[in-house]
């Protein structure tokens, strides 16, 4: 899994990024901004993987990974356009976190004035909605070329009509996540990578002591459609370097249950739509992340692609389960080991052990 945090210059994003992967790039304020992103990976803190290496012990015990890049800021010079490295890398990610700066600097509103989140985190759909539209328009403009010379399939005219809808979508200031697509016009939209049809999770980056204020903020944004959070960055970057028990208290003080990276684990799987599943044993216990909805086959070809070719049945039971009757011997002498067929839809915390035959 890999999430993009993108917002205007200096609207706290790489701050954001220190305090999730423990990292330490540069944050100083009159640094021009850089030209490539930073990147961290992340383990998953999944309380459920570590009870079940306790209960197994296995040799190794993998967590579920979330890559975070924290780009420069984008949309905000008349030199950026939707072809150039930095947007295809941007558009490589599955959902953006957009920061919007709520935190008061005088000297930052100079040289970056940026007005209030809701109009920040606006503009900011409004340029993604014209780099689609762009590249749209250019696509069009090539299929009209090709059938003046006379290439005009179905596949061709399948995508003219779907890219026309986008188009029309586009042009009424609608980001393309809201449209109701079957899975063929997904599978034909999926290479445009369009930047309005990811999800997106709007983070208002606040100072410390504006913390408990930010609600109404908050309620205004939710009303446009968005997910939306509060944090306060450059206390969550400060809270990331302590010890865990000096951590919780600060942590008590603010009001915050979790740490930053729990958050962001919460934020990032409801975004995307994702759930975790388990394989277990004395070699591995093992997380893997799945979009919810997925069936066993997806879930098979996610451990191994011969898996999901050869899928014959999954045998499955369920962590919340396991820990009720302590081990799989009695989910066997009750009755709880169950088989699954390919349409089985996985549900979060699912163990599966998949058998195959290729």
């Amino acid at each position: 899994m890999n999430i993009a945090l993108i917002g205007l210059p200096k609207s706290g994003k790489t701050t954001i990024f220190n305090a999730l992967t423990g990292g330490s790039a540069s944050t100083e304020k009159y640094a021009p901004p850089a030209t490539e992103p930073n990147i961290g990976v992340v383990q998953v803190p999944d309380q459920r993987v570590t009870r079940l290496s306790e209960l197994y012990k296995p040799k190794k015990t993998i967590y579920a990974n979330i890559e975070y890049r924290d780009y420069p800021g984008i949309f905000h010079t008349q030199e950026s356009n939707p072809d150039n490295a930095l947007f295809s890398d941007i558009k490589a990610t599955e959902g953006f976190v957009v920061v919007l700066r709520a935190f008061a600097d005088e000297e930052l509103d100079e040289l970056y004035p940026v007005g209030d989140p809701l109009r920040q985190l606006l503009a900011f759909e409004e340029e993604m909605l014209l780099a689609d539209l762009i590249v749209t328009e250019r696509r069009l403009e090539k299929i009209e070329l090709g059938y003046k010379r006379g290439v005009k399939t179905a596949a061709i005219m399948f995508e003219e009509k779907l890219l026309r809808a986008v188009c029309e979508e586009l042009q009424a200031g609608k980001p393309l996540r809201g449209m109701n697509l079957n899975p063929e016009e997904e599978k034909a939209l999926r290479g445009f990578r369009f930047f309005s049809q990811k999800p997106v999770l709007a983070l208002i980056n606040c100072a410390e002591e504006d913390h408990g204020s930010m609600g109404e903020i908050q309620r205004q944004i939710e009303e446009k459609g968005y997910a939306a959070e509060i944090i306060a960055g450059r206390f969550e970057e400060e809270l990331s370097k302590l010890d865990s028990e000096e951590a919780l208290l600060f942590m008590e003080d603010m009001g915050i249950g979790e740490s930053i990276r729990e958050r962001f684990t919460h934020y990032c799987y409801n975004m995307l739509g994702y759930i975790s599943f388990f394989t277990v044993g004395e070699d591995e216990v093992r997380a893997w992340t799945i979009e919810n909805g997925s069936n066993a086959v997806t879930a098979a070809g996610k451990i191994h692609s011969d898996l999901a070719r050869g899928f014959i049945r999954a045998e499955c039971f369920n962590y919340d389960v396991l820990m009720q009757h302590g081990s799989e011997k009695q989910l066997r002498e009750k009755g709880l080991f169950r088989l699954e067929g390919k349409e089985y839809i996985v549900k979060d915390g699912d163990i599966l052990f998949i058998r195959f035959n290729v």
